[in-house]
């Protein structure tokens, strides 16, 4: 199949799912208005972005790509965000047969910003032949914006267990207080909506109650500097470290070393973040919204709190902390689940299975 995809290169999720499609045969362009910040392979094709004002930017990329379509010939175009390269790929008519992909925000919040924004994201919505999304509160916004539930494919992206496996430290969870220092993780991007602020203010919580606990933020954002400033004013630089963006590999071995995963996202749908420190046994605690609970039911394999809610937060981590048992039979339950729902391979094999089927290949 020759397959256009259209996204962000930059981004983790956009570089293994174009991978994937490359390792199973078929021939693969990326077309793209953000190059990868990476040494880019032969198939990642940069669109001329004339623009400093993003939405300009897909609409002035408009002829490049009708070009790419009559160059390449794809039998399937595949664009991720639909309010960004959904909406590009709606305005040439020739990227036909269209699968979108929904991210998100781009769902759950961007249609709620403007009528223009909801009028842009329904506009790419009708041209699709396939809509695919990751949770079930993106599938029912989808369908909440006019898409037939026959033009949906819900599955999680999952993770690679190759990579993402639980330590065999069931024998070794301890009660915390008594024993090594907490460890705690956080892998989400350093935005406003994943609210970092709200852990590092529970941290101080905590620190206050004399827990013994460390903090290892891994990746990267636009208000990282703000936060590694608060963390030095909050008197938190010897509990708390920054690692900046990680390899696959480099954050599957922090997860594997840590004790409590924590997300105090304001939005999702699923996860991948919360995926992967499911599969490599460590607690969830995460924010209380509807793509969490899809995965995370309060007190039997996590437990969850009140987006910005640090006062609560610091309490789910001191549970956490001191309820071994607890810890013991989420970390069973949760690599059951991920073995049951969430394996990348087999979520991938039913991703190729209807984009062949709509490309008539």
């Amino acid at each position: 199949m020759r397959l256009l995809v259209l996204a962000s290169a930059n981004v983790i999720h956009t570089r293994r799912w174009v991978a994937w499609f490359l390792e199973r045969g078929h021939e693969v362009i990326l077309a793209t208005l953000e190059p990868s910040r990476e040494d880019c392979g032969p198939e990642e094709h940069v669109l001329p972005a004339r623009s400093s004002v993003q939405a300009l930017q897909y609409l002035l990329a408009v002829p490049a790509l009708a070009r790419l379509v009559r160059k390449f010939r794809p039998q399937l175009v595949n664009a991720h965000f639909v309010s960004g390269y959904g909406f590009l790929a709606a305005l040439v008519p020739s990227a036909r047969p269209l699968a979108i992909s929904a991210w998100g925000s781009d769902i759950l919040l961007n249609p709620e910003k403007s009528r223009l924004h909801r009028l842009r994201t329904r506009f790419a919505l009708r041209a699709a032949g396939l809509v695919t999304c990751d949770a079930e509160n993106l599938n029912g916004a989808l369908q909440g914006l006019g898409v037939e539930s026959s033009r949906i494919l819900e599955v999680p992206m999952g993770v690679d267990p190759r990579l993402f496996y639980p330590e065999d430290k069931d024998a070794s969870l301890q009660i915390h207080g008594e024993n090594p220092p907490l460890r705690i993780v956080s892998t989400r991007r350093l935005e406003p909506i994943y609210d970092i602020e709200t852990l590092l203010r529970a941290a101080v919580i905590l620190k206050s109650r004399g827990l013994d606990f460390q903090i290892e933020i891994a990746g990267q954002g636009s208000i990282r500097p703000g936060l590694e400033k608060f963390t030095d004013e909050c008197g938190l630089a010897d509990r708390v470290r920054f690692t900046g963006e990680l390899s696959q590999a480099e954050l599957a071995n922090i997860l594997r070393e840590a004790d409590i995963y924590v997300s105090a996202s304001h939005s999702d749908s699923t996860s991948v973040s919360l995926l992967e420190a499911m599969a490599c046994g460590i607690f969830p605690v995460v924010t209380d919204i509807a793509g969490n609970r899809q995965w995370v039911e309060q007190g039997r394999n996590g437990l969850t709190f009140p987006p910005g809610d640090f006062y609560r937060l610091a309490e789910c981590l001191a549970q956490a902390a001191q309820n071994r048992e607890l810890r013991l039979k989420a970390r069973r339950a949760n690599c059951e689940l991920i073995r049951r729902k969430a394996l990348w391979e087999e979520n991938m094999r039913l991703v190729e299975e209807k984009f062949i089927e709509l490309a008539g290949v």
